[in-house]
Parts: structure tokens; sequence; C-alpha cells
């Protein structure tokens, strides 16, 4: 009978990663960047009233930036780690040179995530749960184009394998990632929201406060995948 290897959980990953932010804040540059882009786009969009299906592209197009910005971000994360401290310059050249796996790793991941969020909104509230278990399922994917070699087109199938073979890592990975990228920024913006006005008396200002946070919180959660993936996939049992 097949059965998964046992492997042992590294959490001392989460807390190693903030020194390695501080070494290479650089990871949080391509996704400030693209959060810059996805707050004009929202802007720009209120104003000209984009339609649903204009919105719905938008809004593609912006996961598809945002997850490569990641990828790009988990390559000078990766690097961080091995090295100490990472070239932003070469790991851009690196994440130029696998642009193309990063593009399908990442339209893989939201083709996938936008069918399950279809499926989910005919269950309610439950479909939060069918969301999660698709993020689960995807988890190693835009790590797997970005440092493991993999190619765009396997990267899903090759993320559902580490899954299989890790599943308590991938699954306290999954949580960290939902916790830090869609939660606490969240929560932490609608605490900062009624000071916007007095840390600069405009809404634009909060905005740009919440496009850092949701950066930074891109960044350490690209230092985790990193290690993360590298443990599950390059480390023997």
């Amino acid at each position: 009978m097949h059965r998964t290897p046992n492997r042992r959980v590294d959490l001392s990953v989460y807390v190693r990663a903030f020194g390695v932010f501080a070494r290479n804040p650089t990871v949080i540059i391509l996704p400030l960047v693209v959060e810059v882009i996805s707050l004009l786009v929202d802007r720009l969009g209120g104003i000209f009233n984009a339609d649903a299906y204009t919105g719905g592209l938008q809004s593609f197009i912006l996961l598809l930036m945002k997850l490569f910005a990641l990828g790009a971000a988990i390559i000078i994360a990766d690097e961080g780690w091995r090295r100490g401290v990472a070239s932003f310059d070469d790991a851009w050249q690196d994440a130029r040179a696998r642009g193309g796996d990063l593009l399908f790793a990442a339209f893989g991941f939201t083709f996938v995530l936008q069918i399950a969020q279809y499926a989910g909104s005919f269950i309610g509230v439950f479909g939060v749960i069918v969301d999660a278990l698709a993020i689960f399922g995807l988890i190693f994917a835009i790590p797997a184009a970005a440092i493991g070699g993999v190619p765009g087109g396997a990267a899903i199938n090759a993320s559902i394998e580490r899954v299989r073979s890790a599943p308590l890592t991938a699954g306290i990975l999954t949580s960290i990632s939902i916790v830090v990228l869609l939660i606490g920024p969240t929560i932490l913006s609608l605490t900062l929201a009624p000071f916007d006005g007095d840390i600069g008396g405009s809404p634009l200002v909060g905005q740009l406060i919440d496009v850092l946070i949701r950066s930074i919180a891109t960044g350490y959660v690209a230092i985790v995948m990193a290690k993360v993936y590298a443990d599950v996939a390059f480390t023997r049992l």
C-alpha cells in the first residue's frame, strides 16, 4: 500500500524569514509596482465606469501580473536564503528568462482559481472552503515555475504532487499565505482607515499605505514560499 512519506515540518522558517526580509527588502519592488498599477487601474475604472465584463478581464490580468511579481520575488528570496543577500539585477534577469514559464503557471493558477470561485458561488458562504482547497492544491505552482525548473504548463501538476508528498507542510503554508496576503492587510487597512485624514488628509494616502502593506505581505510570503518549496522539492526524506 502506498503511504505518504512523513516529513518534518520546520516552523522556524516563518520566523527566520524576517531576517531574510531585512537583508533583502528588494523582494517587494515588483509586487509594489504591480500594486501601484492595480491602484491606478482601479481608480481609472471608477472614473470611466467599466462594465462587468471589462472589470472581470481587468481582474484576471491584474491577478496574472501579481502572480508573476510573486514569482519574481520568490527568485529573489531563494537567492536571499542561499547567499544571504540577493542581487536584484541577477534575479530580474532570471525572472525575465523564466517569464514564459511564470506566466503559464500564473495563467493556470488564475484559471483554476476562477473555476473554483465560480463553483463555490453556488454553495454560498461555504464557497470560501472551495477557494481555500483550490489554493491549497496550487500553493507550489508559482515556486515550481520560479525556482523549481518546472515548465509553466506542468506547474499545476507539479504543485499537486508536492502537496501530496507534504500535505501538512503545504497546509501550513496555505494558511499562512491566506492570512498574510488576504486577511491581514484587509484588517490592518480597516484599522488605519480612520487615521488616513490625520496622516495625509487625502484618501489617496490611505490607498498608498494599503498598497505598501500588501507589497510587504507579498514579499514575506515569497520568502517563506521559496524556502518551504526548496525544502519539499529538493530535500531528501
